[in-house]
């Protein structure tokens, strides 16, 4: 690894270690939080993207057999 990256991962655990247990159990509820946000908006966008692709299905067959 570079020296950049072991000094930032240092620099991380000092200052994680130094959270009080309050803080420590904030920042995990709160990355516990930006997770299931992605996780809603991804699910949100598979169905968008599922249902607009029946409907330009259904609307080809329709146009293909009249």
């Amino acid at each position: 690894m570079k020296k950049i990256t072991i000094v930032a991962i240092m620099f991380s655990l000092f200052v994680i270690s130094g959270c009080s247990s309050q803080n420590k159990q904030d920042i995990k509820q709160g990355l516990t939080e930006v997770g299931h946000a992605t996780r809603d908006a991804t699910t949100a966008t598979g169905h968008f993207f599922r249902d607009t692709t029946k409907d330009v299905i259904e609307n080809v067959k329709d146009a293909t057999n009249n």
